[in-house]
């Protein structure tokens, strides 16, 4: 029979989701430089500012009749070793909409990730790099869940590509995401709502 051969390069995509069908459904997997990486179980405060941020954005999307959709993890593909997984995706609304069974897109339009202590690190630095390399990218929004400063405090960071994808940061409830090639204003008391973070002010 021979020795088999043993591939010892990083993973593709292919090979990611070959791997990522043999593993239970509740685990959220990632591919990173070609390897898989297993995401910790999200905490109820992190599914509830998603949640908000899904709802707002769904929201606007029915109110606008808009040219793009949003949705929840789904996977991105930046490169045949690279498929990062955001919180949210918003995409355009195209042909490759119609294809229900895909499991990434390349052409995201906004990523939203809710950072979580395990990731906070890769979701900062690497999914920028990854996510700004992106063509169709115009906004990457990295939201605080663990109250870095003080105990209710509330903090987002934005990437738009029309400021050079440069770090803005957000720390009141009054002021807004704005992506406004989307028609979006998302403010911060929306992402926030039923948290009990932001009770407090900050300079």
């Amino acid at each position: 029979m021979g020795i088999p051969t043993i591939k010892t390069g990083p993973m593709t995509v292919d090979e990611f989701y070959e791997f990522t069908d043999r593993c239970p459904d509740e685990e959220k997997w990632e591919l990173i430089d070609g390897e898989p990486i297993l995401n910790a179980a999200p905490s109820r405060l992190h599914q509830g500012i998603v949640k908000n941020v899904l709802f707002a954005l769904t929201l606007r999307e029915r109110e606008l009749s808009a040219a793009w959709e949003v949705l929840p993890g789904l996977g991105v593909r930046v490169s045949e070793i690279n498929r990062p997984e955001p919180d949210v995706v918003i995409l355009p609304r195209t042909g490759a909409s119609l294809d229900l069974q895909g499991r990434d897109r390349s052409d995201v339009l906004a990523a939203f990730e809710v950072l979580s202590p395990s990731t906070k690190d890769r979701d900062l630095r690497w999914k920028r790099t990854a996510y700004t390399s992106l063509a169709s990218l115009t906004h990457y929004v990295v939201i605080a869940q663990d109250a870095v400063i003080a105990q209710d405090a509330v903090e987002v960071v934005v990437f738009a590509r029309d400021n050079g994808f440069a770090e803005k940061r957000l720390r009141a409830l009054n002021e807004s995401v704005e992506v406004p090639a989307l028609g979006i204003s998302l403010p911060l008391a929306e992402i926030y709502r039923g948290t009990g973070l932001g009770n407090v002010s900050r300079d």
